[in-house]
């Protein structure tokens, strides 16, 4: 008996005690935070976006979406292996240079999957032998001469790291309110992972948008009007969306606060994946009025291909 309950003890402590990477992490206090993103902003100077496929995969979509939804439910929607994509994204500051949102793939998981740095448990949920990679993000970034200035991560899931441990280990890395310091049962199975994923030493940043973590905040990261994060907090504690200004129309990324096409055109969240649905709920809420206040020319789902707005027919 008293083992028993000295074992539960134990797992109480290692639950209380577990984040998603023991890795230290630096506050980053924001300096041009805004409670909302202007009607059409005018920045100062034009960012080029651009987005990188990394490669095909395919998960459950009761992950992906939340089937208990009334709306997934009068769809007919059921659990299925949904095909997917793995995407990171290139954004050019014509003055302070090249950042990318999240990491892409390694090239270490287009070799031997015995060698790949992610523990046997999670990897067998992860239907690695159904990921299929296009591009490996040091090598793109290699082969286009690209020098990257920081990483912002949509959030720290194992599928946005993927390519983090082959970057430059001077480089920062900028995660969500929260993202580090909140503590979760599921870290308990993926802290390892995630720790070989961001590789030695990383540079980690956390930001802080001025507001309580369960808030939604607003982040002029250049203080130029040309690149808002936004602090989206359901999916996971620190999950970020961004909002890129073109003359065109704006560009939004929703990170995983929305994983496919169908749930942003439905405003259905995602399911087993998202750690909080109230939150998530709340976040998807605003991106999608957004829509509504805002010329958007793109909506980026975290997992499936580009939705057009401007334009569309």
């Amino acid at each position: 008996m008293f083992q028993r309950l000295a074992f539960t003890f134990f797992l109480i402590v290692l639950t209380l005690t577990c984040q998603v990477t023991s890795h230290q992490v630096k506050p980053f206090l924001a300096e041009k935070l805004t409670e909302e993103i202007p009607l059409s902003p005018k920045p100062k100077t034009w960012i080029e976006f651009q987005v990188i496929k990394a490669a095909d995969w395919e998960t459950s979509l009761a992950g992906l979406l939340d089937l208990e939804n009334p709306k997934a439910k009068a769809a007919g929607l059921k659990d299925r292996l949904e095909p997917i994509s793995i995407y990171f994204y290139l954004i050019k500051h014509p003055k302070y240079g090249t950042f990318l949102i999240d990491s892409g793939v390694g090239d270490i998981f287009t070799k031997d999957k015995n060698e790949i740095p992610i523990n046997s448990i999670v990897e067998s949920q992860l239907h690695f032998s159904k990921l299929k990679i296009y591009e490996t993000t040091k090598v793109y970034l290699s082969k286009n001469k690209i020098d990257v200035k920081g990483i912002f991560f949509t959030h720290l899931h194992l599928d946005h790291t993927l390519g983090a441990y082959e970057l430059d280990r001077s480089v920062p890395f900028y995660v969500g309110p929260g993202e580090v310091t909140k503590k979760q049962f599921i870290n308990l199975f993926v802290q390892g992972s995630t720790n070989r994923l961001l590789g030695e030493n990383p540079n980690l940043f956390q930001l802080d948008f001025g507001k309580e973590p369960s808030e939604i905040g607003v982040l002029d990261f250049f203080g130029d009007e040309s690149f808002y994060v936004i602090s989206v907090p359901g999916h996971t504690p620190g999950s970020l969306a961004f909002f890129i200004p073109a003359k065109d129309g704006a560009h939004l990324v929703l990170g995983d606060s929305c994983h496919t096409q169908w749930g942003w055109k439905e405003g259905v969240t995602p399911g087993t994946f998202t750690s909080d649905h109230k939150l998530n709920q709340k976040s998807l809420d605003y991106l999608k009025r957004l829509e509504n206040t805002n010329q958007l020319k793109f909506v980026y789902p975290g997992h499936q291909e580009r939705i057009q707005i401007l334009g569309k027919r």
